[in-house]
């Protein structure tokens, strides 16, 4: 399985609600250490963000790259909002880590980055600084965005490595 391409995706969002809310940004990643970050200045315009995504649609649709997200449900509810489907064999970190260890309560991105890699992440609130996230620099979204990303690519590896010793 380790063979096969994979592509990390996470979103950043205005918010929870993927009805009401809308997305700022699409992170992606591919290989340790290295992430691109789409920002969408026009984030309000469902149709202009699908038109901007364009180039990227083709590798989201690819059934032969395995899509990896932390909390799959939460970025696929948001994409399926801008009539964009997500093909291809899907796994979720949040769904490993509750594999490996069903009897912990929480499994969230910055807890188990801290809990299997060791690394301590600054928290939503940190970046935003009190902010809404559309008033966040490019360059501080980006870098938060390709973290997220990263750490969610290295936690892939690390679980299913994990998950296949046990």
């Amino acid at each position: 399985m380790n063979k096969r391409k994979i592509l990390v995706i996470d979103l950043e969002t205005t918010g929870l609600d993927p009805f009401t809310d809308r997305i700022v940004s699409v992170a992606i990643t591919v290989e340790k250490g290295k992430g691109f970050n789409i920002v969408l200045p026009f984030y309000k315009n469902k149709a202009k963000v699908k038109e901007f995504l364009q180039p990227i649609l083709p590798i989201l649709v690819d059934e032969t790259i395995i899509k990896v997200f932390h909390n799959a449900k939460f970025d696929l509810k948001f994409f399926h909002q801008y009539d964009i489907e997500i093909k291809g064999e899907i796994i979720d970190t949040m769904i490993l880590d509750y594999l490996l260890d069903p009897n912990r309560k929480t499994h969230g991105l910055k807890e188990i980055s801290e809990r299997h890699l060791q690394y301590h992440q600054i928290s939503f609130e940190e970046m935003t600084k009190g902010r809404d996230i559309t008033e966040v620099p490019k360059e501080e979204l980006t870098k938060y965005a390709c973290e997220d990303a990263d750490l969610t690519l290295q936690l892939y590896h690390y679980l299913i490595q994990q998950l296949n010793q046990n």
